[in-house]
């Protein structure tokens, strides 16, 4: 977790409104087309200072909305919201209100909640943070509707997460726009009831990601030009274990070949440009009617833990997938040109002569499994019906030495996979609407 630096108000926002910042008057008020709701309406025009927003955001209360004026906002600090419910941040739309960060010098995120219920962030763009764009933590109830996250450097210097919900529950993303983040432009970690819908995210080390998380569905998202589109982890040493019940479909996932360009260290920082999507050491997961095209290194791939070659100390976690279905994708174009520079990347190169088709497997398996299960021919019950995919193989990469690849040990086969899964329920709750 990081650090949070909370503004403190020295008059409440009334003083404010009526002259007591080194802003005019005009530039806060009390009323605005975009307040809809019963609380109290905080309008901030174009030229309101950062006194005056970081002050509407910390001196918050129940129900109020906080309305900006289209213009560009410029900030030294992050802006904080206090202890207040039901709070609303809007602009007229993402592409006429931009929260410019690209000074800032304190502090680590954009903007930041904590401990809060019914949330929203809605219609403007956040610019050039540091590090993550808006982080809320252990918010129930949370929506970003019409949000732009982007950084213009794209390399590690760019912050780590566009949205970055965490511990929180009723997470709703929908109709955003992420591009530039060095680790994920979407991240949803150690959450539950969870829809993340309708976004489009480009040019970021991961597009979407969900880790540690219960309860998903991702759909109907545009992932084009990352590192990877779409990735389904589960971590160890979080405080949430493991990941369960995550629905991927119906989401455009293309062209995913933008070299990786995150921190060395962070877990994505090993993951191969030209990845379409793969889910790790997750359980109940189903994936289907997506479209995976273009993705030079992989389209699909189901992964253990052991597959980063990394080791951890958490008893409580289990680092293989299990209950995993895959079904009725469609797959084009994948695997033509693996991205050697990544380990698992360099390990598929090797194999292109050998591969049907001559290119990487639509879908992989790396055949690692949990030693602690009897022994068959598809021990962690992952359910495959692709018929669009090149061909559907397990890639045993439990047998491979990494010094010395032996790529003959892959089987392709579809055959043990020929199972079938129930198809996991929509995830709801009490006033999400469709």
């Amino acid at each position: 977790m990081r650090g949070v630096l909370w503004f403190g108000a020295s008059a409440v926002l009334l003083a404010v409104a009526c002259g007591g910042s080194s802003s005019s008057s005009s530039c806060v008020g009390t009323s605005s087309p975009l307040c809809t709701g019963s609380g109290r309406c905080v309008a901030l025009a174009a030229c309101a200072s950062e006194s005056d927003v970081s002050t509407a955001f910390a001196t918050a209360e129940d129900g109020d909305t906080i309305a900006f004026a289209a213009g560009t906002y410029e900030f030294d600090n992050e802006l904080a919201l206090g202890t207040a419910n039901g709070v609303t941040v809007i602009g007229p739309a993402s592409g006429q209100v931009t929260l410019d960060f690209h000074g800032q010098q304190a502090a680590t995120e954009g903007l930041f909640a904590q401990s809060v219920q019914n949330l929203t962030f809605q219609g403007f763009t956040v610019l050039d943070t540091p590090q993550n764009g808006i982080k809320a933590l252990s918010v129930t109830g949370l929506t970003f509707r019409d949000v732009t996250v982007t950084w213009t450097a794209l390399d590690a210097t760019d912050g780590a997460y566009g949205l970055y919900p965490v511990q929180s529950s009723q997470v709703l993303i929908e109709g955003c726009t992420i591009s530039g983040a060095a680790d994920s432009g979407v991240y949803v970690g150690q959450s539950q009831q969870i829809v993340v819908r309708n976004n489009t995210v480009h040019d970021n080390v991961s597009g979407i990601e969900i880790e540690n998380s219960f309860y998903a569905d991702v759909h109907d998202n545009t992932a084009h030009d990352n590192t990877a589109g779409i990735l389904v982890f589960a971590l160890p040493g979080l405080q949430q274990d493991t990941g369960h019940d995550v629905r991927v479909y119906n989401n455009q996932i293309i062209n995913n070949n933008t070299k990786n360009f995150a921190m060395n260290g962070d877990i994505v920082s090993i993951v191969p440009a030209g990845t379409g999507f793969f889910v790790m050491a997750n359980k109940n997961v189903e994936i289907f009617g997506n479209t995976i095209s273009g993705n030079q290194t992989a389209a699909a791939g189901i992964i253990s833990y052991a597959t980063s070659q990394l080791s951890f100390n958490d008893p409580a976690y289990y680092e293989w997938p299990s209950s995993i279905s895959l079904h009725d994708n469609t797959y084009t174009g994948n695997g033509t040109l693996p991205d050697a520079r990544s380990q698992v990347g360099l390990l598929l190169a090797t194999g292109m002569g050998m591969y049907p088709d001559m290119h990487v497997p639509d879908v992989m398996w790396d055949g690692f499994v949990d030693p602690s299960l009897p022994a068959g021919t598809n021990p962690l019950t992952l359910c495959i019906h692709e018929p669009t995919a090149s061909a559907v193989c397990n890639m045993h990469f439990d047998k491979i030495d990494m010094n010395n690849p032996n790529v003959s040990a892959m089987v392709c086969d579809p055959a043990p996979f020929m199972c079938t899964l129930p198809a996991l329920a929509a995830v709801t709750w009490a006033g999400l609407s469709p």
